[in-house]
């Protein structure tokens, strides 16, 4: 008889599925695990990504990031991590960078360093407890107008609002919540993807 799926194991496989139906980027929040834990699980979700386009993102640890970089594509950062151009010394050229930006004053001081920027959270979500003030549509095609780099919406996404998303000119969305809560989210990840693709 087996036991009961761990968590690092559910969200193996969770990640597996995606990725196997056209997942394009994983990214990697491990706030409260220890490093050691946290190498382990970058290597064992590579593992699954192989032979997928899915690409590996890890939040908020540049010299992680550095070590893994055989395997991790993406550094994410938030405002109040270490500055990006720290970050990118540390990572290297050929890991991407992402940043987060929370409203439009914040593009004054995005590096040169930086690849693309998450921008939100655009509506109210439970996933995040630490999360800022919702930005809203308006605000957030602004930030798109205004800025040459790639644009990821971040934040109270769902399959009613990322078609209203993608027209204001999103490159993409970051999802977690709407999936999570789902029951068959892979049905639910599929209809995202159909609804990113029109």
């Amino acid at each position: 008889m087996q036991g009961k799926e761990t968590k690092e194991e559910t969200l193996i496989r969770i990640v597996k599925s995606f990725a196997q139906n056209g997942l394009d980027v994983f990214q990697l929040r491990c706030k409260k695990m220890q490093e050691s834990e946290t190498y382990k699980l970058i290597y064992e979700i590579s593992r699954v990504l192989e032979n997928t386009k899915c690409k590996l993102c890890l939040n908020d640890n540049p010299k992680l990031a550095s070590q893994t970089k055989d395997v991790v594509d993406i550094l994410h950062i938030g405002q109040d991590d270490m500055l990006a151009e720290k970050a990118r010394e540390i990572i290297g050229n050929e890991m991407k960078l992402g940043l987060s930006i929370t409203d439009i004053s914040q593009l004054e001081k995005v590096s040169t360093c930086v690849d693309y920027l998450g921008v939100g959270p655009i509506y109210s979500t439970p996933s995040k407890e630490d999360a800022s003030a919702p930005i809203g549509e308006e605000e957030l095609h602004s930030i798109i107008l205004r800025s040459s780099l790639p644009v990821v919406a971040i934040g109270g996404i769902s399959i009613e609002n990322t078609k209203r998303l993608f027209n204001l000119g999103v490159s993409g969305v970051a999802v977690i919540s709407a999936l999570l809560k789902e029951k068959n989210n892979l049905d639910l990840f599929k209809k995202f993807k159909k609804v990113a693709k029109q």
